[in-house]
This record gives C-alpha cells, sequence and structure tokens, in this order.
C-alpha cells in the first residue's frame, strides 16, 4: 500500500469532520443563524484537526496492518473523548473559537457516524477486489515471512499468488528422491536442510524458478519478490528483466519486508542490499536541517519540561537514597565515547554484580522509577546532551562499551548504527521495548538501520510525535 495513501484518508476525513460539524449545526440551528455565524468554517476545520490528532494517536491511521471494525469503534470513542476534553481547554483559553455545548456533542455524533461509515466502504472497497497480486520466489525464512504477512494483509488489497522454489532444489530433491539407496547421512542432512525450508510454504508452491514467466502469466501476478537464499543457479535473470519490461514491478524481499514492518530484515539480507539501496543517504543539507531541529527542539523542550524535570529530580531524591540525575557512560556517533544524563530510575546499587541489560520485571527499578521509565521522564535531561551536540533528538539509542563490544560479536550489521549520533528517542524506541535478550538487540537493530536508511525531517517529526503518543498512553517501555 502507497505510503501516501494515509495521507489521503486523512484528507477525506478532514471534509467529513468539517461536513459533520456543520450537518450538526444545522440539525441544531436554522441556516440563517448557522450561516451568520462566525468563523463558522475555521470552527469546523478547527475541530476537524483536534479529532484526526486524537485518532491519530489512537492508531487509526496505521494501516500497515488489518483493525478489526470493534477496535476501530473503541478507539473512535477514546479519540473522540481526548478530543473534548482538549477541546475543551482550548475552548477556555481561547473563548472565540468555541461552539455552543449542543451543536458541539452533536458533532461528535455525526462525525462519529460519518467516520464509521466511510471506513466500512472503504474496507468493503480495498478488501472486496484484490488490487496487488505477489508471487514469491523462494522457500526459506524470509518468504515464508512474508507469505504469512500477504495472507493476513489481504483485507488491504493484497493477494499471495503463489510461492516458486528453486529450480537447483528441486532436481536436487528428485534426485534424492530417485536413489536406491542412498548413504544415510547424507540423505538425512540434505532432506532435512531442503524439508526445512518447504514446509512453511508447501501449500502455496506452484512451481519452479525455471517457469517464472508462465506462473506469473497464469495468476496474473502484479509483483514478483525475490526472496531467495541460494540465488546461484536459481535466478532466471533473463525472466526477472522480461517481466520488468512488462510493467511486473519485480522486488527483494528485505524492501517488501521493510514495507510491510518499518525494519529491515538482517537474517537473510546481503551487505550489497545495504551498498546498492537507494536509502542510507547523508547529506550536508540533510546533517545541517538535522542539527537546527535538534536546537529548536531541545531548546524548546527544556523550557517546557522545566516545571516536570524539577519535580520528576525532587520525588526520585523522596522516593529513594541517592542523587536524581545518574550519568553514565554510552558509545556515540562514530564509537566516541560521552557522558549521558538521566533520571535515576534504578537502586545505587543495581550492578553491583557487573553491567546488566534491563529485564521486563526488575527488581533493581524503584517504584517511581518504573513510573518514568514507562512515561519516558527518566530520558528528559538527554536534552542537555542534544544541546551539546552529544546526541540527536531522533536515532538509534546510545549503547553502553561494554554492551557495543558484545553486541558486535553476536550481531551482523551492528556496527552501522555507530555511523549516526544517537537519539532521544527512536523508531525502536516507538515500535520495540528494552532489550532484555540478543534477540531484542536484533529486533531493535533492524529498527534502527530502517531509520538510518530513511532518515530526513519529516521522519523525525514523525517519530517524535510517535514518541509523544508513548509517553501519554505509556506504550511500548518497560
Amino acid at each position: 500500500m502507497s505510503r501516501r495513501f494515509p495521507l489521503l484518508v486523512a484528507l477525506v476525513e478532514t471534509v467529513l469532520f468539517c461536513i459533520g460539524f456543520l450537518l450538526a449545526g444545522l440539525i441544531r440551528l436554522d441556516y440563517a443563524e448557522l450561516s451568520s455565524h462566525p468563523f463558522i468554517l475555521l470552527k469546523a476545520l478547527n475541530m476537524a484537526v483536534f479529532l484526526q490528532a486524537c485518532l491519530f494517536y489512537n492508531d487509526l491511521y496505521d494501516f500497515r496492518s488489518v483493525t478489526p471494525m470493534r477496535s476501530v469503534v473503541s478507539r473512535l470513542i477514546g479519540g473522540q473523548v481526548l478530543a473534548v476534553l482538549l477541546l475543551a481547554v482550548l475552548y477556555f483559553i481561547l473563548p472565540d473559537l468555541a461552539v455552543g455545548r449542543g451543536v458541539f456533542l452533536l458533532a461528535q455524533l455525526t462525525c462519529g457516524a460519518l467516520f464509521l461509515s466511510w471506513r466500512l466502504i472503504l474496507t468493503k472497497a480495498i478488501g472486496g477486489k484484490v488490487r496487488t497480486r505477489i508471487l514469491i520466489m523462494g522457500t526459506g525464512k524470509l518468504a515464508a515471512e512474508l507469505a504469512g504477512m500477504i495472507k493476513e494483509r489481504r483485507p488491504l488489497g493484497y493477494q499471495l499468488v503463489g510461492v516458486l522454489k528453486g529450480a537447483k532444489e528441486d532436481r536436487r530433491q528428485r534426485a534424492l528422491e530417485a536413489e536406491a539407496t542412498p548413504p544415510p547421512a547424507r540423505r538425512a542432512g540434505e532432506e532435512a536442510s531442503i524439508s526445512g525450508e518447504l514446509d512453511a510454504v508447501t501449500e502455496d508452491i506452484v512451481g519452479t524458478t525455471d517457469q517464472l514467466k508462465e506462473v506469473c502469466r497464469r495468476t496474473q501476478a502484479h509483483i514478483v519478490v525475490v526472496a531467495m537464499q541460494d540465488r546461484r543457479g536459481n535466478m532466471p535473470v533473463s525472466d526477472l528483466l522480461d517481466l520488468k519490461f512488462q510493467g511486473v514491478e519485480v522486488v527483494e524481499g528485505v524492501s517488501l519486508y521493510e514495507r510491510f514492518t518499518e525494519k529491515i530484515y538482517l537474517t537473510e539480507m546481503k551487505p550489497s542490499w545495504m551498498i546498492f539501496s537507494s536509502g542510507f543517504r547523508r547529506s550536508d543539507l540533510r546533517k545541517v536541517s538535522k542539527r537546527v531541529l535538534d536546537l529548536v527542539a531541545a531548546s524548546f523542550g527544556l523550557v517546557v519540561a522545566a516545571i516536570p524535570m524539577a519535580i520528576t529530580a525532587l520525588l526520585v531524591k523522596i522516593t529513594s537514597p541517592g542523587p536524581a540525575i545518574y550519568a553514565q557512560e554510552r558509545v556515540g556517533e562514530f564509537g566516541r565515547v560521552f557522558t549521558l544524563y538521566k533520571f535515576r530510575s534504578m537502586r545505587t546499587d543495581s550492578e553491583k554484580a557487573g553491567p546488566q541489560l534491563a529485564a521486563k520485571v526488575d527488581p533493581r527499578v524503584t517504584r517511581f522509577g518504573n513510573f518514568i521509565r514507562k512515561t519516558r521522564l527518566d530520558e528528559l535531561p538527554q536534552l542537555f546532551n542534544v544541546l551539546k551536540g552529544d546526541m540527536s533528538l531522533v536515532g538509534p539509542r546510545p549503547e553502553r562499551p561494554y554492551f557495543v563490544v558484545k553486541l558486535q560479536r553476536e550481531i551482523p550489521f551492528f556496527r552501522q548504527r555507530l555511523f549516526v549520533k544517537p537519539g532521544v528517542t527512536g523508531l525502536a524506541q516507538v515500535k520495540f521495548r528494552y532489550a532484555e535478550t540478543t534477540d531484542d538487540s536484533l529486533q531493535k537493530l533492524q529498527y534502527d538501520l530502517a531509520y538510518i536508511k530513511n532518515m530526513g525531517i519529516m521522519y523525525d517529526i514523525q517519530i517524535i510525535l510517535e514518541t509523544i503518543k508513548v509517553m501519554v498512553f505509556r506504550r511500548g517501555a518497560h
């Protein structure tokens, strides 16, 4: 689904909410009174924007996965309640923007009814007619994961039309089956290898890679996904080139995985994908604009958060013995070590046994520390690190030197996250939890690399808005 799709939906719904507001006015008032009301269109737009912001914070503009209608209704109600509270505060501060209580409350009903009707129509329109037919080349782990994702997204207009196994694997499997008395060790090992790849997608296999053009024509595929582990002797380059010129989209499996999940699949990824990718650009203009955003946002954040920070520091001191601010060495851009500041959320003796990763239920965390970790208030002193230039507002979270050395040995491509400034927040922070294990660190790295690939000012602003959502609704962290 196009990245422009959520924006188009939001624009349509802006118009719908304005219509809902005006419709409520017509029901409550007569046309003459409504049309003579000062700034009526501005008031309608104001309510629409506030309502949409609250719906965004309730994940109603995330179309990467299917949301059941029951969840849509509950999120709509939650968003409307939040919008009513925020608008009540706004109307108290700026009474000229206020509308009558009758019109205001009735507008919530009309807007809600229009929103649900539109979303039902949209769901039927997308799900009723498959728009994107996808054929996968490959039978490994990545291919199996993509097949599952495509099936889950059928209501969003995607359809898996089949999976092609490698012609070389198919010939090898038939040769093994034809052997009357194969050496036991060889047969068991080779069959296990082939079986392990095929089991997850057996029911979806419609042919082999040397039948690509024929299968693509028969299934009328719009996209061919290359998700093969072993491409030597299996890759029908000439057929893929012909299909590309015939209008069929050919994409790397890793690229489709990123499109669906917002993270980069590292398990089967080749370094060449990163080398030749269109992302990972770092122009001078991009660096300067990012630094300007950091300085402006960090300065504004320190002014706005001055009182909450003072209260937090006081409560940290009251609730547990020790300093309010915790200083710790972290690894920054290009491997440079700097001192990171945060509000202390653990006991002062939390690492007497040596460095440890945070756990979901961590006895070292104080009661108040648990609260500030979930709301991310403990990270606020890092705004000073941003002003100093050690960190950016958005980027991969900085790790401690001990864990950087350890994770570089255990996780491929971990070193590449050190080529950008670490961030107070980041894509991994709003999409994933704290890392408790090496596998968790791998999951977070997949988000970090996706951010580095696509980093830009608008992406940073989007992640900052998502971070505010995490702080308000206490999602994502533990």
